[in-house]
């Protein structure tokens, strides 16, 4: 190890020896030999980058602290001429390996919220303010206390810091409206049972950049000129891009700070009524009146009415709703927490001799999906009956069936929160398209139960959504942002 000097103000490298009250206040000259700007000898340097001592230099509370335990160290710090022992940043002559322990021990310490006094935590309107000048839209009710504790935590720190170098190589962009699509449950019930927080941030909270990297670096910059918002740039990316949404530029952010967090309740919209009638007149498309010089099949997409001749057909089948009073909504939305989607069609059934709003009276709604293919689900998705039945097999472990279990899931959290209905079972209608359009009307179908094995996977879910994936989030934005004192 190189010998450690510490240089008097007349130039001499004298151990041990101070030439005037100005050393032991910590003043040397900050263009001398073996000292950085800071004032600190390259060991010392290092001792406390590693420590942790130097994070956040430009708040002054953290400067007030480090200059006073520099302050404290140089009062006994001394040079050994073997160079194999230093003065410990603890104020006691040991040798190197047992710096080093105390180095490690500091960085445990660390990563204990009661020593993490340096980190720029933000509480729960703090974010409602930041999140609003990001235009990000948080399901209502899911931010609180704990969640903003668990963001702080060493692991999800770490997985935050993964999410970011995305952010910094312009791979990825914020997402204005962060949701989990009721078809992406069973792809994502196998990332919770992994604790796959990463993907799963990455899949609610961001999505893959359409935006150019020169757009991206303009709105950095933008961002970066923006004063009036509340919020900065940590100072890493005050000079290093990143890719973030526009934060807004004008004095509006101050009415921001009495926002509420709202409570977290189910949303089920009211939806637009299907008239009957139309749906009984309807006749059915033929596919090669759609792309008549196709040669390939897959182009139901191409018919706007496809979900219609879906509804058609079952209605016709009359399995629901005989001497009842029947109403089908269609493009319901559904949402719970991160949990989103939206229904083709909702069956709201009564007793057609009973007020439907009167106390006690029978009533029940069932939610009925419609998909076309060309062949591709046949075997997956369902299997089709050897008689001239129309009544198929489902595989209730496909993407669509978990799909429907989510919209059960939550149409019932909301029956509990209403003391409304519940939904026990759906329906799930297939269409199957063949070349040439022959057998236009070659429709299968069947009720899908609530799977109760099912609804609590999905309950876990949306609890690992609102805890460990938005407290990710939660720490990628504190890894960027600051609040403005």
């Amino acid at each position: 190890m190189d010998r450690i000097k510490h240089r008097t103000r007349d130039g001499a490298a004298k151990a041990g020896e101070w030439k005037d009250e100005s050393w032991k206040k910590g003043k040397r000259l900050d263009n001398e030999e073996g000292w950085n700007g800071a004032g600190l000898c390259e060991l010392e340097l290092k001792i406390r980058m590693e420590v942790g001592l130097i994070g956040n230099m430009e708040e002054k509370k953290d400067r007030e602290k480090l200059n006073f335990k520099i302050g404290n160290h140089r009062k006994g710090q001394s040079r050994i001429t073997d160079g194999s022992r230093v003065k410990s940043v603890y104020g006691k002559i040991t040798s190197e390996e047992t710096l080093q322990k105390e180095v490690k021990a500091a960085n445990v310490m660390r990563k204990l919220p009661a020593r993490e006094e340096s980190v720029n935590r933000l509480d729960v309107s703090e974010y409602l303010v930041l999140l609003q000048a990001l235009r990000i839209n948080l399901p209502k009710g899911v931010l609180n206390p704990k969640v903003i504790m668990l963001s702080h935590n060493a692991d999800i720190v770490k997985t935050a810091q993964d999410v970011v170098k995305d952010l910094e190589s312009f791979k990825l962009q914020f997402n204005s409206i962060p949701r989990l699509g009721c078809r992406k449950v069973k792809n994502s019930l196998a990332l919770k049972n992994k604790g796959n927080v990463l993907e799963m941030t990455m899949m609610i909270f961001f999505k893959k950049s359409k935006d150019s990297k020169k757009r991206l670096r303009e709105k950095w910059s933008e961002n970066t000129s923006n004063t009036v918002c509340g919020f900065s740039f940590r100072h890493k990316y005050k000079t290093t891009a990143i890719s973030t949404p526009p934060l807004y530029a004008t004095t509006q952010t101050r009415s921001w700070k009495h926002l509420k967090v709202g409570d977290n309740v189910a949303n089920v919209s009211e939806g637009v009524t299907v008239n009957i009638k139309t749906i009984e007149e309807k006749e059915y498309r033929n596919e090669s009146s759609l792309s008549p010089t196709s040669q390939n099949f897959g182009n139901f997409f191409q018919n706007p009415a496809d979900e219609i001749e879906c509804l058609k057909f079952f209605h016709e089948l009359g399995e629901i709703g005989k001497d009842q009073k029947l109403r089908y909504t269609r493009n319901t939305k559904v949402e719970f927490g991160f949990l989103s989607g939206r229904l083709d069609f909702l069956a709201d059934i009564t007793d057609s001799k009973v007020n439907p709003n009167a106390k006690g009276a029978e009533r029940d709604k069932i939610l009925i999906e419609c998909k076309g293919t060309t062949g591709d689900m046949v075997g997956k998705l369902f299997t089709k009956p050897k008689n001239d039945s129309r009544r198929a097999q489902l595989d209730e472990k496909h993407d669509y069936c978990c799909q429907i279990q989510a919209y059960m899931y939550i149409l019932n959290k909301s029956a509990k929160q209403t003391q409304g209905f519940t939904s026990n079972r759906a329906v799930m209608v297939i269409r199957h398209y063949h070349k040439n359009g022959e057998n236009p009307r070659d429709f299968y179908w069947n009720f899908l139960e609530k799977n109760e094995t099912v609804q609590q996977q999905i309950d876990e879910l949306c609890a690992f959504c609102q805890e460990e994936v938005l407290a990710c989030f939660l720490a990628v934005l504190n890894l960027i942002f600051q609040f403005e004192i």
